[in-house]
């Protein structure tokens, strides 16, 4: 399977976050692989994510979903010049099938007016809301399935 390489310009930011805050996605090798406003994805190589079962270690999948919906809503709050704190409020994992290769886990948000609505609610009101769900696959099947709730709110 091949896999779209485009980085939207904003997407370096993301990558900048990762290095300076995030000590965690370096010694995992995550990296941005894709970006274009609507979907990002994320990988990592299967070796520093290892389990004793020699497939992807569940905490991993998990790191690699949540960041990738973290990752899209951090975007986003980039785009429209926000300055924010930025949080997972919760987080529901299923670990359908194993991942047996390198990690890509990938947030799609179909619908602008979803993230809009994001955006306007922190200009209106200081704070907002967003749902997003990630998925990994491997070998052509849905491995993982993450949905999420992420806030922001003006700095402390």
């Amino acid at each position: 399977m091949t896999h779209p390489t485009h980085l939207d310009p904003i997407a370096h930011k993301l990558t900048e976050f990762f290095q300076t805050h995030l000590p965690i996605t370096d010694y995992m090798g995550m990296s941005v692989e894709y970006y274009d406003g609507h979907t990002l994805t994320l990988k990592a190589p299967l070796a520093p994510n290892i389990n004793d079962k020699q497939t992807g270690f569940g905490g991993s999948l998990y790191n690699m979903a949540v960041m990738a919906c973290w990752g899209m809503a951090y975007l986003k709050t980039q785009e429209a010049g926000i300055h924010c704190n930025q949080v997972v409020v919760k987080g529901a994992i299923e670990y359908k099938a194993p991942v047996t290769g390198e990690i890509r886990s990938t947030c799609h948000v179909a619908d602008r007016s979803v993230t809009e609505a994001f955006i306007h609610d922190f200009k209106t009101t200081g704070k907002a809301r967003l749902d997003l769900s990630s998925s990994i696959e491997c070998n052509g099947k849905q491995a993982v399935e993450f949905h999420g709730q992420y806030a922001i709110f003006k700095p402390l």
